[in-house]
């Protein structure tokens, strides 16, 4: 066992005693390991004996039993790393963290492994459990801010010239996430005007809610979307559904869920032909994916896809796939690419006779800032 001092609470020295293998003519050395530990750091020892220094992320959602769970750790010297539970040796927090059992209680504390058991100490005392009961841990929010993340894009065109055209995109993405529940929160919008007209003119808006059954499976009780392009001779349109959804890859570099589900849709259209209706309503089935990679340090590459199959005559079936690829420039702002496809299999004929195409592409440039 590490003997452990703590002069003047400012540090923690551990000293490791590395089993004695290398012999010489004088006789078999036993070597030490001296590693300091500043009071704010998270620490853990692998049973292969690697001691590792940073901050503990979180559990990365792998399968029920958490033996065959793993953390994210955030290492001083190496960055993320993700880290098997079985692997773990010892591993000390220095900050309160919100851990999930499987018996459904949510425990508040610094939190400790050691020897394949889990304590919990919080100022009521500390608690044991097998560490195949945690589910879950993530950092626990002092401020209700501290549970958001969000990132905000804005893109420009501007050309002069022979073709005076401008053109203003804008996209927000917020996540609230907690040990036990997901709100996720977006915008976009684009504005393209030439030669004076516009050309251009969308907005849509995602908010859903998701609550956890268990490392892999959640429950999405709400979606609801709404959004507007005159363009395609939609005035708005609004969905709403409830959702099943599966985390099929979870690590450190890679993010990917799907969710499926039926809901209802109401559409209202710019304009119709004089023997139609402006006013349309349908069942819908939902479709959902969202794709999240960290290619490397500077580059995250992020793909999301929906699906709305409705009847016909409210547009048929609606494919909507959005590709981006940050590059970042320095700390929390990046240089992105954006590329949107829209399909609508059945658009509306306006009152002029005028059929919206099929198929919108969109190519947008420009800064993204993390919060």
């Amino acid at each position: 066992m590490p003997a452990l001092l703590a002069p003047m609470f400012a540090s923690l020295t551990l000293v490791w005693h590395v089993p004695a293998w290398a012999q010489s003519e004088e006789g078999t050395h036993t070597y030490t390991q001296v590693i300091v530990i500043n009071e704010n750091d998270d620490w853990l020892k692998l049973k292969s004996g690697e001691v590792l220094i940073g901050e503990l992320i979180g559990t990365v959602k792998e399968d029920h039993n958490s033996y065959e769970q793993s953390i994210e750790f955030d290492s001083d010297d190496l960055g993320d790393q993700e880290v098997d539970i079985e692997d773990i040796s010892v591993l000390q927090t220095s900050g309160t963290y919100v851990i999930k059992l499987a018996n459904g209680d949510t425990l508040y504390g610094t939190l400790r492994i050691d020897n394949d058991k889990l304590s919990v100490t919080s100022p009521e005392g500390t608690q044991q459990f097998p560490v195949e009961m945690m589910v879950s841990a993530l950092t626990r929010a002092n401020k209700e801010i501290d549970r958001w993340e969000a990132d905000f894009f804005l893109g420009a065109n501007l050309s002069k010239g022979n073709t005076n055209e401008a053109s203003l995109s804008a996209e927000v993405n917020a996540k609230r996430q907690s040990v036990s529940s997901r709100t996720l929160l977006k915008y976009k919008g684009n504005v393209t005007q030439s030669g004076g007209e516009k050309t251009a003119q969308n907005h849509t808006a995602d908010a859903s809610y998701d609550i956890y059954l268990n490392n892999r499976l959640f429950f999405r009780p709400a979606k609801i979307s709404a959004s507007s392009d005159k363009f395609q001779n939609i005035d708005y349109r609004i969905n709403a559904s409830t959702q099943i959804g599966y985390f099929v890859l979870v690590t450190p570099e890679l993010e990917w869920d799907v969710s499926v589900g039926p809901g209802y849709q109401i559409t209202r259209y710019d304009t119709v032909l004089e023997s139609e209706s402006r006013d349309e309503e349908s069942p819908i089935l939902v479709f959902s994916s969202n794709f999240e990679w960290e290619v490397s340090k500077d580059v995250d590459f992020t793909h999301s896809y929906d699906l709305n199959w409705a009847n016909n005559i409210s547009g048929g079936i609606r494919h909507s796939n959005n590709f981006g690829v940050d590059f970042e420039i320095i700390n929390d702002l990046d240089f992105s690419v954006k590329f949107t496809w829209d399909h609508v299999a059945s658009p509306k004929t306006d009152s002029s006779g005028v059929t919206p195409d099929n198929n919108d592409y969109k190519l947008h440039f420009g800064l993204t800032y993390d919060f």
